[in-house]
């Protein structure tokens, strides 16, 4: 088996009736999404969609969603999430570096570089209800892509990875194993579908035969609601960043009693202090399981994983949880700054190689090159490794442990961040000559501020704006300053943590 629609077909053929979807009060079968799925492609192609083609989908968690992305896998063309609530300059530069043949949303937004279509609830009842000619599934092969996701980019231009279907499918697997998923159990849907996280929920759950159990973005800032959406729903395996588990902590939601059917708990994205989360594994002990992942959104979403244990939270000096072994159908290596292997139990860089790797940045070559290398120990064969950026260190058990970065990314919420893609928003104002932004401890966890030097007087107000107009609103500072001139280091370039370092003194 080479692609995801084969494998999801299997799903659905095998266990029609058993429900694939729980939306509040609507279930949605796996014989039901399947019809749906077909359905859609029948709409895909007769916009013009085929193999290769970008699909661009700008939608909430509905039944239709969902059908579509599995519409675009059964035509083998690769579909990207948008997030809706994106400014609109930022939906326009990621629309014009894909070129995409179709978008697809619920508000019209515009295509000038191919065909838009516009749904509304209910447009999937009549999806049910059609019946005619299927449109063709196209052969797909597991190393053609499947989907793009868009994260921050240095350049200030977003990137869009491009993951293939191969990918996708070793960790359909690992989950099986690991978690493990199987009709049995019922996954939480609780990250954006344009967030890297959202890949885990869909293909570990939907693709094993496990309901999913969504929660639309617009609820996570009520999560008294949510929990009771997902309890409500059935949930028993539940995804999340360690940020949403913490603010469940401090609401006295992080319990059994409110969460008493999740046998399994899985963070990633950031680390998990060491101290909440053994209070985590002391309240669930006996009840679920609490694994922690990592895997950067070019390496299918997981690379690596651990079941926590009490020894692992003994460790006298660590700050997180180890991130867990590789996977099998990865490989790595920890390299210094030369490009050499490190010793083991010395910290360097991860790069990380096999055939789940990514397939590059779309329509961005000069990134692709910079981030997807030749294994540098080798030149005899083509063996390609994505240069994570992450500096860790490689345990006699072989489990990884984060030691920081090599560059200017960092996480907030779980989100990646590129800070130089914020200083060149706020330096495309008008008189800003230079602005620099960091990462400092705030009231509800990590924020970001932003110190800059402008040739006029720019007031907090303009900044914050111009953020909003270009970044996600994760990316957009808490805090701004303008100062007479920036802290620099001996070599006079400006010094990101000299900022940083007086800017939390100001706080």
């Amino acid at each position: 088996m080479t692609d995801l629609w084969t494998a999801f077909a299997k799903i659905a053929d095998s266990a029609p009736a058993a429900p694939a979807l729980v939306l509040g009060e609507t279930i949605c079968s796996f014989g039901d999404l399947k019809r749906l799925a077909e359905h859609g492609s029948t709409i895909l192609a007769s916009h013009g969609v085929a193999k290769g083609d970008v699909v661009a989908l700008q939608l909430p968690k509905r039944r239709f969603t969902y059908a579509l992305l599995l519409a675009c896998l059964r035509l083998g063309a690769p579909y990207v999430f948008i997030d809706p609530k994106n400014p609109a300059e930022r939906t326009q530069r990621i629309v014009a570096r894909l070129g995409p043949k179709l978008l697809v949303s619920m508000s019209g937004t515009d295509n000038p570089f191919g065909a838009k279509l516009t749904l509304s609830d209910g447009s999937d009842e009549a999806w049910l209800s059609e019946r005619g000619r299927v449109a063709v599934h196209a052969p797909v092969a597991g190393t053609d892509p499947a989907y793009i996701m868009f994260t921050s980019g240095s350049t200030g231009e977003p990137k869009g990875v491009v993951i293939p279907h191969q990918g996708v499918l070793s960790l359909i697997e690992w989950a099986r194993g690991m978690v493990p998923a199987s009709p049995r159990e019922r996954f939480t849907s609780i990250n954006p579908l344009h967030f890297d996280n959202s890949v885990f929920d869909i293909y570990c759950g939907l693709f094993n035969g496990a309901a999913l159990v969504p929660v639309e973005t617009s609820e996570i800032a009520n999560p008294a609601r949510w929990v009771k959406i997902i309890r409500a729903g059935g949930a028993s395996v539940m995804f999340a960043v360690p940020t949403l588990f913490l603010i469940l902590d401090q609401l006295g939601l992080l319990t059994p009693q409110s969460l008493p059917d999740i046998r399994t708990f899985q963070f990633g994205g950031e680390g998990y202090p060491i101290g909440k989360l053994r209070e985590f594994h002391g309240r669930f002990a006996g009840r679920a399981r609490l694994i922690n992942v990592y895997g950067p959104t070019e390496t299918s979403c997981i690379c690596s994983s651990i079941e926590v244990t009490p020894d692992m939270l003994g460790a006298p000096d660590s700050e997180f949880p180890p991130l867990g072994g590789m996977h099998p159908d990865f490989t790595h290596a920890i390299l210094d700054d030369q490009q050499r292997p490190v010793p083991r139990g010395e910290p360097g860089e991860l790069w990380i190689g096999g055939p789940c790797v990514g397939l590059g940045y779309y329509g961005n070559p000069d990134e692709t090159a910079a981030r997807f290398r030749q294994d540098p120990r080798q030149d005899r064969y083509r063996a390609i490794f994505y240069r994570s950026g992450d500096r860790v260190r490689e345990d006699a058990n072989g489990a990884l442990w984060f030691h920081g970065r090599v560059d200017n990314q960092v996480k907030i919420r779980g989100h990646r961040i590129e800070l130089e893609e914020i200083d060149l928003a706020v330096q495309s104002l008008a008189g800003v000559r230079r602005a620099i932004a960091v990462v400092v401890g705030g009231a509800d966890g990590d924020e970001i501020a932003v110190a800059y030097v402008a040739d006029r007087v720019v007031q907090s107000t303009e900044v914050r704006d111009r953020c909003r107009e270009t970044l996600p609103a994760y990316m957009c500072p808490a805090t701004t300053i303008q100062l007479d001139e920036l802290p620099r280091n001996a070599n006079g370039k400006v010094d990101r943590k000299a900022v940083r370092a007086f800017l939390e003194q100001m706080a």
